[in-house]
């Protein structure tokens, strides 16, 4: 417990929040060149947000069932793999409904990776640490939105619609392979319902 291999977990899982909070934002940063690019109403891209995030809250039972049973560390890798299949997906998306189910995998990844993150958590911390880390995660998630705004934005503008989002893919590729490196089940096996986590 506590200990520098314990440290390497939580940056993987802090970086693995930080990056599906970005997958998960870089839509809305695309808003005005979505309508464009797809001829549909700024309402029609609203669904496609709302859709997403739908997908995320139901998918959190679910989600905290296959944690106890596969454990957190492969959530987090099939999560981002997921995301990165949307982003994919949506880079080469030129009409609405291919970019709707794009975004619904990314919601899909998504889900896994939270409640995921924080069921790693006390198997590798214990003490007063534990909940100071359950926010550092939060936070790290806020930094993954202003990523999507700032340098997400950027390459949007920049480099356009193709790139950017086949770039996000990429960064969800690699955000896999890092969790395939840092992230390792705990020595104890601790259920999801044994957790009192608080989501930011």
């Amino acid at each position: 417990m506590n200990s520098t291999r314990s440290w390497l977990v939580f940056s993987g899982g802090a970086l693995a929040y930080l990056l599906a909070v970005l997958q998960r934002t870089t839509f809305g940063v695309a808003g005005v060149e979505a309508t464009d690019r797809f001829a549909v109403s700024a309402a029609a891209i609203s669904t496609v947000v709302v859709v997403q995030i739908l997908v995320y809250a139901l998918l959190q039972i679910l989600v905290g069932v296959l944690v106890d049973r596969l454990g957190a560390p492969a959530l987090i890798i099939a999560g981002a793999v997921v995301m990165g299949v949307g982003q994919g997906l949506l880079a080469f998306s030129e009409s609405y409904w291919p970019a709707l189910a794009a975004r619904v995998l990314v919601g899909v990844g998504d889900a896994a990776t939270f409640v995921s993150v924080i069921r790693l958590l006390p198997s590798w911390f214990d003490g007063p640490l534990l909940p100071q880390l359950s926010q550092w995660v939060g936070t790290a998630g806020q930094i993954g939105q202003i990523l999507s705004a700032f340098p997400f934005a950027l390459l949007l503008h920049a480099q356009g619609w193709t790139p950017a989002f086949l770039a996000a893919a990429g960064v969800a590729v690699l955000s896999a392979g890092a969790g395939a490196v840092l992230l390792r089940s705990g020595p104890e096996r601790i259920t999801t319902a044994e957790l009192r986590t608080i989501d930011p």
